[in-house]
């Protein structure tokens, strides 16, 4: 019974460790795909190289090629001179010259073959390699973009729990600002009330209101009291 529950928490740690690990290599990803590219490159330039020194060495050896047909067809010409010339030992060596030539030219051909066979072979993996590291850098800058959008998105969804909170909490202090501003108004309104009260000021104001003193200070009293003095 315990061995079965220590292997049930080992299976649970070593999941654990498993989402953790998965966890680390997820939030790298990009790192890591960037620092493949970053190998991927690194062998395709060294592939290029190694392509370079292919194709010279298939360039020498299609030359060599080359020299040897115009030694060969030049020793051939003299050998028919010296068969012409009834000198039989003579075209008999230059035609074991030529065999020997020719030999050497046959392997040299070979070379040539197998060496452009081999530069070819590469032009078409390094133009596959190019294709797939531009596929791959690619979606690599896709991810890193809609990785920079779903940062961008969730910051701004923290940013607007964050500011409704804030302003829920300026709303909240706002109105109590304004209750005590309307409270202040009101006990000042009050106090005047009481003042005008205490020193008559609001008894003449209620009869100037009623139509009952006349009101000198009025814009229509003093228009009259101006006409008056002109018309004196």
């Amino acid at each position: 019974m315990t061995q079965s529950i220590w292997s049930k928490l080992f299976t649970a740690v070593r999941g654990g460790a498993s989402e953790v690990g998965e966890s680390i290599v997820d939030q790298q990803a990009l790192r890591i795909l960037d620092q493949e590219i970053r190998d991927a490159d690194s062998a395709l330039a060294n592939a290029k190289r190694e392509l370079v020194s292919i194709m010279a060495k298939h360039k020498l050896a299609a030359d060599r090629v080359s020299e040897y047909d115009a030694k060969i067809k030049d020793l051939e010409s003299k050998a028919m001179a010296a068969i012409q010339a009834n000198r039989e030992d003579l075209a008999m060596e230059v035609a074991e010259a030529i065999s020997t030539l020719t030999n050497e030219r046959d392997v040299e051909q070979k070379q040539t073959t197998e060496f452009g066979g081999y530069a070819e072979s590469m032009r078409k993996d390094i133009t596959k390699a190019e294709s797939r590291i531009k596929s791959l850098r690619q979606q690599v800058d896709m991810a890193k973009a809609r990785e920079s959008v779903q940062k961008a998105q969730v910051s701004a969804s923290i940013a607007n729990g964050g500011a409704n909170g804030k302003l829920e909490t300026a709303v909240g202090t706002l109105n109590r600002l304004q209750a005590k501003q309307q409270q202040r108004a009101a006990e000042l309104q009050a106090q005047d009330e009481l003042a005008e009260a205490s020193t008559g000021t609001d008894l003449e104001r209620k009869l100037r209101d009623a139509g009952i003193t006349p009101d000198t200070g009025s814009a229509n009293a003093i228009l009259q009291r101006l006409k008056q003095k002109s018309a004196e």
